[in-house]
Order: structure tokens, then sequence, then C-alpha cells
């Protein structure tokens, strides 16, 4: 924590500051405290000509003044979300009849993959791209987007050599996404999603009706991880998602997280019942979102190691496209009684 961070912790409603800034902030603030020299004139002036002459001149040397103790604070989650609302800000605004592009990095511990076990151990890797219609479906469309998926050079775990299974399927495969009509996830329908804190906890419980029993947080919080990858939420609805969470009960932060890229953020969520931390990662500086990461805090629970990377992602790039790559869809999805997405 440096003088900037305790200034946003008194004055929060302040956006922070960008790198640049603190710069030539705390330089000013360095040269301030160095020793300098005043020239003073104790005497006055006496006017002659139009000139005022200085009678006597002494030099003075000003000792810097101390600085007041500070209070050292961390930031709580809800702390963080809160920046992260304030901070959130359109990247871009598609017309109907383009495409939004979403590009992500993951990385998978393969041996952990739930509907994949195996004895190999090494981690996944793999570049997403996603491109979602921003516009209504139009007659003879019945795709909402194309998914994209590039394995790339998979991991060793812990010094342990990677199995030569873990480059089979390394080939680039594209598919059609076909949203569910029971409850659609395709930017139209995000777009008009709640504005407000309260409505969108409620879409996000909604989420989790059809698939659960009793509602968590937890759960909720796995709703809203699904709103934020290979998807795009306008800022007003991502400020929405991010005070939401704030409410949370039994959300906490954990600092010093990193994303499938390998950069360092602060990161925001719960443990599951199974002994893995899920954190959303944010940039501690701008609190924009980074990408996420599971690692497993309970080894009893999780069966694996304390400290073992479950899986991370990284949010690489948004832009806007006027075309997607094409794809056949099959008949299963035009009839509507199949999808692809929830």
């Amino acid at each position: 924590m440096n003088e900037f961070d305790l200034i946003n912790e008194v004055r929060p409603e302040v956006a922070p500051y960008d790198p640049g800034t603190k710069a030539m902030a705390r330089d000013r603030l360095l040269r301030a405290g160095r020793p300098r020299w005043s020239w003073r004139r104790p005497y006055g002036f006496a006017l002659a000509g139009g000139l005022a002459l200085a009678v006597g001149l002494v030099v003075v040397k000003v000792p810097p003044a101390p600085s007041p103790p500070q209070e050292m604070k961390l930031l709580s989650a809800a702390d963080v979300l809160h920046r992260a609302a304030r901070a959130a800000v359109d990247e871009i605004e598609p017309r109907d009849d383009q495409y939004i592009v979403v590009k992500t990095l993951q990385i998978t511990d393969h041996s952990l993959v739930p509907f994949d076990k195996s004895d190999e151990h090494y981690y996944r890797r793999s570049k997403t791209t996603v491109w979602l219609r921003a516009g209504e479906r139009r007659p003879g469309q019945y795709a909402d987007g194309v998914f994209e998926h590039s394995p790339i050079e998979p991991l060793a775990y812990a010094g342990e050599p990677i199995p030569k299974s873990a480059y089979k399927d390394m080939g680039t495969r594209t598919d059609p996404i076909v949203y569910c009509k029971d409850f659609r996830s395709d930017y139209p329908t995000i777009k008009n999603l709640p504005t407000d804190a309260d409505g969108m906890r409620a879409h996000l419980d909604a989420m989790w009706k059809p698939k659960a029993k009793s509602l968590t947080p937890f759960l909720a919080y796995l709703a809203a991880r699904q709103l934020l990858w290979h998807s795009y939420l306008p800022a007003v609805q991502r400020s929405a998602l991010y005070q939401a969470l704030s409410t949370f009960p039994g959300i906490t932060i954990d600092e010093g997280v990193q994303d499938a890229a390998g950069r360092t953020g602060i990161g925001v969520g719960f443990t599951s019942p199974d002994g893995v931390r899920w954190d959303l990662i944010f940039d501690s500086d701008t609190y924009a979102l980074l990408g996420d990461r599971q690692l497993v805090v309970d080894a009893e629970a999780a069966k694996s190691p304390a400290g073992t990377l479950v899986a991370a992602t990284a949010q690489l790039d948004i832009a806007v496209a006027d075309s997607a790559p094409e794809v056949e869809v099959e008949e299963r999805f035009k009839s509507g009684r199949w999808c692809t997405g929830s």
C-alpha cells in the first residue's frame, strides 16, 4: 500500500489515480521533503526611480514538516467491488449487425476436470475466441454466436513430465453457440438485464432456480461468473453485478492473485463446499476485471494438496467485428429442442 492507496481509503468516492499521475505526484512529494533554500527580505523595500530595491537578504534552511501518522487499512471485498462498479465503462458500442469478439486464455489442471478424471497430471492451456451476435437473430439464422477453441502448449505440473497424450487434439475447433430459450444469455438479452443491485441479485438467483433447490451466495456468484466470461456485459449491468456481489455474505478478499496470463491483482470470491477458492481478479490500480482463478485451500475437502491450481482464466481482448466465421448448425439446434449454452 502507498500514499495514494491511503488517500483512496479516506476518500473512496474519488476515482483511483492512474500510474502516470501517481509517479508525477510522488516526485513532487519527494522534492517537497528535501531541504530547500528560501530567500527572505526582513527590512522592507525602498522605492527609487520606480524600482524596488531589497535592502538585505537572509538565507534560512527550512526542514521538512513531519508527516502525521496514518492508519494502514486493507480493502475489504465490498470496497474492491464498489470501486470496480464505479470504474466500469463501456469498452465497445456494437451495432445490431455486428459481432462482439471476446478473447480469453485458460489454464486447467487436467487431472481435476470433473468430466474427464485422469491420473495424468499436467496443465492444459487454450485460447478461445467468441463471436457474439450483437442484435437479434434474423430469419434463417439459428446461432447466437461462434466459439473457437485453440489448444496451446501444455504446462508441466510440479516438475512432472508432460505426457504424450497432452498433445492430442491440438487442432483448432469451431462450433456454433445456440443459447437455450428457457434462459437466454445472448447479448440482446444481457444488455437488457437489471441495472440496479437488487434486480441483478434477483436475476443471479433465478439463473440457478431450475438447477438447485436451495440457493446459496456461492451459486449466485457462479451465475455472475457465467455472465462475465465468454460474453460481454455492458458497463451499467456490470456495475450492478459488482454491487450485487458486494452484498453477498461470506465473500472475501485475497491479495496478490494471478490470472492465466500471469497478471497480478486483487482476488474477490468464495470457497466452495469442495475446498476450492474461486476468485474474480481485479487490477489493483484501475479495478478492471483481469480474469479469475480456482485454487485448492482445503486439502481434505478437495482431495488434492492445498495450493493446487485448479484453473485460471485471463480476459485478453474485447472488440467488434462485422462478421464471424461460418459454422454449420445441426438440425437438432435449428429445431429449438437442443442448445449449446444456458
